[in-house]
């Protein structure tokens, strides 16, 4: 997988994150565009909307674990499993509430990416650092 497609399941956990309780908030979206800016390897992303409009279609059509386990499959990098997981955390909590639903997400994405009680920590720590 190269850094666009890295990039990319990067983004869709994003997005998937933001639609988890069934809502896409405004200041999800605001948060997204900004951790498309922090992180250079996200502005490897063209034409972010039409990327979110497919993520929520595919939401629509497998479910949310499906599409999670699609979304983060391709990430096989330490490093960017932990770039999603603290962009996903940023996303998380951006419109002020954390849905049971969201939450999963990022239970989810620790199981998928084997990730230890340490790590969640440090990587928490590092998206409440974070404002995108």
């Amino acid at each position: 997988m190269d850094d666009l497609d890295q990039a990319r399941s990067i983004y869709q956990l994003m997005i998937l994150t933001a639609w988890a309780d069934g809502h896409l908030h405004p200041s999800e979206e605001l948060a997204s565009n900004g951790l498309l800016v922090q992180f250079p390897e996200l502005l490897r992303v063209h034409d972010p909307d039409k990327l979110a409009e497919q993520v929520k279609n595919r939401l629509d059509t497998v479910g949310l674990t499906a599409a999670l386990d699609e979304a983060a499959g391709g990430l096989r990098d330490q490093a960017h499993r932990e770039r999603a997981f603290v962009c996903c955390a940023r996303m998380l909590e951006a419109d002020g509430k954390i849905s049971v639903e969201e939450f999963g997400v990022l239970a989810a994405l620790r199981e998928l990416f084997a990730l230890t009680n340490d790590d969640v920590a440090r990587l928490l720590q590092e998206a409440a650092r974070i404002r995108g």
